[in-house]
């Protein structure tokens, strides 16, 4: 082992300091050239980031978490934390310093009695359910198995059944993390009560967190699945959408794609354009039925799959192994994130009106409705703050000739700009991307944002935890 790593001062950190480090760890320690090292630089999108770590520590359990974060902090070292790495801004890598990597943390625990699981944040929200669902559980979760659960969770966490139980951090009970100073800490509404506000949608500003523990709930069978029209039928199929999601009942999720999305699960295969929609009742099967009958009948689709499947299946719907094999063969992407409040005329026209003028390989996502208990809770209730109705928005390009660059990106963020004059200045700041910089961070919290800056004071305030959608600490509110 040749470790080689700088203090942010420029210093060199001597070998011996390093091995004696590496030698307190009950993980281990990975270096540039190393296999497993490269590895890890894959994205979830196929992509290989371009920063390289220093050093990347994989953690076995919060006491290298612990160790990693002291050792780091007495170092002078640059940190960033990386779970399953699906941050769309980033977050999980940085350029030199110390990449702390807790995704072989997967510990669960679930007590089908009390109704609650604590996990370690290493897990996937796939490897999540599986546990759960064995006991016919499950709590808030997103729609894509390979995300991890902690930095959805600590974002707010938009998922299928957050209509009838919340999205997914007003399902958590309590949470464990390691601060900038290397202390274990426990958050839940009796002990560090304003601590677990934060975490309650407030991200990575505050720590390492190690575990969550959540709320379950009773989940079998639901009914779900995907309709499919031509993009010819887009005005229609919005219009239809846009009023039918007024009167859906809270056991209702859909999610709209729009484009060629043949570099996914959804639709793979398919590269002419087409409108999908990806829709789920997660209660009795006959009310589904009931509900879901006007959808699947006000006009004849391409295809319709909604059929009854277990929760687990309808959770891996959203696959992400097509866009990740058509990112490892060389292709990139440009992807911004947004909000609408809805699918009104104005937004369908400024939408079909970028159509003609779309790059080869595009989809534009509208998901996951804010309704029902997902927007009951008062904005100051916890650090997440879209409680209002609407849609969580995504415009995605890709290529594989670099002719095609500039042009995909340009469209995308044209798209993304002209639709952002429908989001009344709401972000969700799980889709924050970095394109919005310090600005679309204090709009995703609004008016919780000086709260956050507040407890950022208090948990943070030399922001060692900055690669995140940062809260910036401020010494004036000290």
């Amino acid at each position: 082992m040749n470790l080689s790593i700088l203090a942010r001062d420029g210093k060199p950190i001597a070998g011996s300091t390093l091995k004696k480090f590496a030698a307190s760890l009950d993980g281990s320690i990975l270096e540039p050239g190393n296999n497993d090292y490269e590895s890890l630089r894959r994205l979830w999108t196929g992509l290989i980031d371009p920063r390289h770590p220093a050093l990347i520590v994989r953690c076995s359990g919060e006491s290298d978490v612990v160790r990693a974060i002291s050792f780091a902090r007495n170092n002078q070292i640059t940190v960033a934390v990386r779970s399953a790495g699906h941050s769309l801004a980033g977050d999980s890598f940085c350029e030199g310093g110390m990449l702390i990597d807790i995704s072989g943390m997967k510990r669960i625990e679930v007590d089908p009695v009390a109704g609650v699981a604590r996990a370690q944040t290493g897990l996937t929200v796939g490897e999540f359910d599986h546990a759960t669902q064995g006991f016919g559980l499950a709590t808030v979760l997103g729609e894509c198995s390979a995300v991890g659960i902690s930095g959805f969770t600590l974002g707010g966490g938009l998922g299928r059944l957050m209509g009838k139980h919340g999205v997914a951090c007003d399902n958590l009970v309590s949470a464990e993390l390691v601060t900038a100073e290397g202390s274990l800490v426990r958050a839940n509404a009796a002990e560090n009560g304003d601590l677990f506000w934060g975490l309650q949608g407030g991200g990575g500003n505050f720590g390492v967190v190690t575990s969550l523990e959540y709320r379950l709930h009773p989940v079998g069978r639901i009914l779900g699945g995907t309709l499919t029209y031509p993009i010819s039928a887009i005005r229609d199929v919005l219009h239809f959408v846009d009023n039918y999601m007024t009167e859906v009942p809270d056991e209702f999720d859909i999610v709209v794609d729009i484009g060629n999305n043949g570099i996914t699960a959804l639709a793979h295969g398919i590269m002419e354009p087409i409108v999908n929609l990806v829709v789920s009742y997660c209660d009795d099967l006959q009310k589904g039925e009931a509900a879901l009958r006007p959808l699947r009948s006000f006009r004849r689709p391409l295809s319709d799959s909604i059929r009854s499947m277990p929760y687990v299946a309808m959770q891996s719907l959203s696959d992400t192994r097509p866009l990740a094999e058509y990112g490892s063969s060389g292709a990139s992407f440009s992807l911004e994130g947004g909000f609408i409040e809805g699918l009104g005329s104005q937004v369908i026209e400024t939408i079909n009106g970028f159509l003609d003028e779309a790059p080869p390989c595009f989809w534009i996502t509208a998901e996951h409705y804010l309704h029902g208990a997902a927007s009951l809770p008062a904005v100051h209730e916890r650090a997440f703050s879209l409680r209002r109705r609407g849609y969580t928005t995504r415009i995605f390009a890709g290529w594989t000739s670099p002719g095609e660059a500039d042009r995909s990106a340009a469209w995308v963020k044209r798209l993304n700009t002209a639709l952002a004059r429908f989001s009344d200045g709401a972000l969700y700041t799980n889709y924050l991307t970095g394109v919005e910089g310090d600005a679309g961070v204090r709009a995703a919290y609004g008016t919780n944002y000086d709260r956050l800056v507040a407890l950022k004071n208090r948990y943070d305030p030399d922001n060692f935890f900055s690669s995140n959608r940062n809260i910036k600490p401020d010494s004036t509110l000290r």
